[in-house]
């Protein structure tokens, strides 16, 4: 079966809004064996909607619409339908309703606009927005199976995860085959080395029919997509063996499966060995803590973090000796293991983590630019090494509080 993808916005054309929308529903298609075939964007003007419709419909076998059923005067997509389609529209008493226990579920009066959104194709299913709304609508024009969902992102996801997705599967259209993916996350390790490593395993992937493999490198880490279109469970048993080799062979570069995250398996690791944390993050801002804050039950794991972003900071909160500073500098791997032994100290941890960089564009005497250290200590050891990163501050800062979640996550394994 074959797809297509029309999103529906002037944001989207202007660049004012990423269109992360078709990126996760052509993820999300291919997965279950849909072939994507079109992607297209068109901004809020009848014509421009009417004219994208001529040009995908006979094409394809399923057609999303994303976008331009809210309240306003330019959303304009179920006006479109119902014009290019000639099918008159039906006011749903029944949803009208439902909007109204939406606003008054949070404390809001619902404006007389909103009754908009009652109106559908007549010859549409609607599709309930568990989470906003705007309702989606599910119609046969011919051979295709046209679906429109919002354009706001979790609603979107909502309903394609509740009800379109299950029906395409349950089509007997769609056939046996079925596109199985994995993607191994990897930090601290580069595209290169990484390739260089594995090159037995690239080899062999490369030899089996219907099987690839892609390197996908970040300013974090690199991740690693294995995909196979299978149709038997021989294939299907095939690709996980693969699978299993190719994580046994980045070793400890290798840390989770997408779409978990660095900071999950820290959590996770230190939850299971009943242990915790305390961070003084001074380059990072507090961007470190912020990633393991993201995780619900961070506090049994996390005591605490300190930034010190100023010097002087460093000796008032941390104890650490100016002189230290005065000697081997500001960001120095005598700093880093003073912050990473102080506060695990200070705050009672079993580990403590000290993160200490000039992000650029200046240094000083002892560090340039870009350079950043790293300490993870516990009782009566602490390991400490040295990064230089681009001299670009967000994209450095980025790349710092990664690679300290690593630094923390290899010495917990």
């Amino acid at each position: 079966m074959k797809a297509s993808i029309l999103t529906i916005g002037d944001e989207l054309l202007i660049g004012q809004v990423l269109n992360s929308n078709v990126q996760w529903i052509s993820e999300r298609l291919t997965a279950i064996g849909v072939t994507v075939t079109r992607h297209l964007s068109v901004g809020d003007e009848m014509d421009e909607i009417t004219g994208a419709l001529r040009f995908l419909q006979s094409s394809c076998d399923i057609l999303i619409i994303g976008g331009g059923l809210g309240p306003t005067h330019d959303d304009l997509t179920v006006e479109a339908l119902s014009r290019y389609f000639k099918i008159p529209l039906r006011y749903d008493e029944e949803w009208v309703g439902k909007i109204e226990e939406f606003f008054k579920s949070r404390g809001r009066p619902m404006t007389e606009n909103n009754k908009k959104q009652g109106y559908l194709l007549r010859d549409a299913v609607r599709i309930d927005n568990d989470c906003g709304t705007a309702p989606g609508q599910f119609l046969m024009e011919g051979r295709t199976r046209i679906f429109v969902v919002p354009g706001v992102p979790h609603e979107m996801k909502s309903m394609m995860d509740r009800v379109i997705l299950p029906k395409l599967l349950n089509d007997p259209s769609l056939g046996s085959t079925r596109i199985l993916k994995e993607t191994l996350l990897t930090s601290g390790v580069g595209e290169s080395a990484l390739a260089q490593r594995i090159e037995m395993d690239v080899e062999r992937i490369r030899n089996i029919e219907g099987m690839s493999l892609a390197f996908l490198p970040s300013n974090t880490g690199v991740r690693l997509r294995l995909q196979m279109r299978a149709s038997t469970p021989e294939e299907e048993a095939t690709f996980r063996s693969e699978f299993t080799a190719l994580e046994k062979a980045c070793g400890s570069d290798a840390y989770g499966i997408e779409p978990g995250t660095i900071e999950e398996c820290v959590h996770r690791l230190l939850m299971d060995r009943g242990e915790t944390l305390a961070i003084a993050e001074s380059c990072t801002g507090g961007l470190v803590s912020q990633r393991l804050t993201r995780i619900a039950g961070a506090s049994k794991i996390l005591r605490g973090t300190l930034i010190p972003y100023q010097t002087e900071l460093k000796t008032r909160e941390l104890g650490i000796p100016a002189t230290l500073f005065e000697q081997s500098g500001v960001v120095s791997e005598a700093s880093a293991r003073a912050m990473a032994e102080n506060i695990r100290t200070k705050w009672g941890t079993t580990w403590g983590l000290g993160i200490t960089g000039y992000l650029g564009p200046e240094g000083d005497a002892f560090a340039p630019g870009g350079t950043v250290w790293i300490a993870v200590a516990r009782e009566n050891r602490t390991l400490a090494r040295e990064f230089h990163f681009e001299n670009h501050r967000e994209r450095a800062q980025e790349r710092a509080a990664a690679y300290a979640l690593d630094s923390l996550r290899r010495a917990l394994t």
